[in-house]
């Protein structure tokens, strides 16, 4: 039922200039043999009415230049207006409510049919005669489909670069330890060349550790990077398409009641009889009719903010992606010629020792060969002299 309390007709005149061809971009409705009142149906894009800005739909118009057209046939009102040349001067009660006016029970409903449809594929839409047609023709509904593959993949980047941070601080502590370890060792040692062999041994592992540090922090920045993908810019994005689809479903909700009330109204028509709120002057449809155009310009506002914000997203994913993924590998890279480095110096410190190890062994392995062979030598004397 309509509220008459918060609905408020706001008498206002108007000057219009004609556009070249002679329009002022407005259809009206209503008037004779029905409706007492001649109201406005939709304001066109870019026409003289809707660039004034101050008439819009389901406002009333009184007169024009002057001249009632209160009861006069909508037919008749077009032709004065066409056929006036220079400025008209019309006057209207512009319609005034509160927005929740226009949310009637059967728009909630209608909104929520939209989205159980939505949520339907094709066959199952087919099978209870539902139409999908108007839904699925959107690019910006279909990029949710996109949204969630680029979610899922950096997701999976998300994992993979902190099982990297995670493996290499782990394989860094274990260095360090190592490292540790042949300090204590080293100090046990009472041979100088031994102790400094054992000590190099350390501090390699050592500068292992150290040099995991600065790849480890750029491994959790990107890390960090890719879980924002993941838990903020595209969760946001996909809430602010959710957002644009309640306004689609919302506007096509008043299309859809608007076009049932012109059914109701010509199937009166053709029994010969007509409605009680149109010789009333049909507030209820004009309502509706305002608050289509209310729903309409919100939905358009929020499908530019979206298309501009799901662009932002693209961009950035396709610059950023390649950075981040050769930043990882360069990360990486540039740890191991560090250790390579590291290892190459170790081996330029302690080959003077080692070589020397290497000499000693031979000299030790002959001298216990000699001692071997007098033993036998010994030993077998003994036998000969029996003989």
């Amino acid at each position: 039922m309509l509220d008459s309390g918060r609905v408020h007709l706001i008498p206002d005149v108007v000057e219009i200039t004609k556009d070249p061809k002679g329009h002022i971009g407005v259809a009206i409705g209503g008037g004779a043999p029905y409706c007492p009142s001649l109201y406005v149906v939709q304001v066109f894009d870019n026409g003289a009415i809707a660039k004034d800005g101050r008439i819009h739909a389901g406002d009333e118009l009184l007169s024009v230049n002057g001249t009632s057209v209160r009861g006069k046939e909508k037919s008749k009102v077009a032709k004065m207006i066409k056929e006036h040349t220079g400025t008209l001067k019309l006057s209207v009660n512009r319609l005034s409510f509160d927005d929740e006016a226009g949310q009637t029970l059967d728009i909630t409903l209608k909104r929520l049919k939209h989205w159980w449809v939505e949520r339907m594929d094709a066959k199952t839409a087919d099978a209870f005669g539902l139409s999908r047609a108007i839904l699925c023709n959107d690019v910006l509904a279909q990029l949710m489909k996109k949204l969630d593959a680029n979610q899922q993949l950096y997701t999976e980047l998300t994992r993979t670069a902190d099982g990297l941070v995670h493996n290499h601080r782990k394989l860094s502590e274990v260095f360090a330890q190592i490292g540790h370890v042949f300090s204590e060792v080293a100090t046990r040692e009472s041979k100088s060349e031994i102790n400094k062999y054992f000590n190099e041994v350390s501090t390699c592992h050592r500068n292992f550790s150290k040099e995991a540090a600065p790849m480890l922090a750029q491994l959790q920045m990107i890390a960090n990077t890719f879980r924002i993908y993941t838990d903020k810019a595209i969760p946001d994005t996909k809430d602010t398409i959710k957002k644009y689809l309640d306004k689609k479903f919302e506007y096509l909700s008043f299309c859809l009641k608007i076009k049932e009330m012109d059914d109701e109204e010509a199937q009166m028509v053709e029994y010969g009889d007509y409605l009680p709120r149109i010789e009333s002057g049909n507030m209820e449809y004009r309502i509706m009719l305002r608050s289509r155009e209310k729903s309409r310009d919100v939905f358009i506002e929020m499908r530019k903010h979206v298309m501009i914000k799901i662009e932002m997203l693209d961009e950035k994913h396709v610059r950023e992606l390649g950075l981040h993924l050769r930043s990882l590998m360069e990360s990486l890279s540039s740890y191991h010629e560090k250790c390579s480095e590291v290892v190459k110096e170790f081996h330029r410190t302690t080959k003077d020792l080692v070589f020397e190890q290497e000499v000693s062994q031979p000299q030790k392995a002959q001298t216990s060969q000699q001692a071997n062979l007098l033993d036998l030598d010994e030993t077998s004397a003994p036998l000969i002299s029996s003989d």
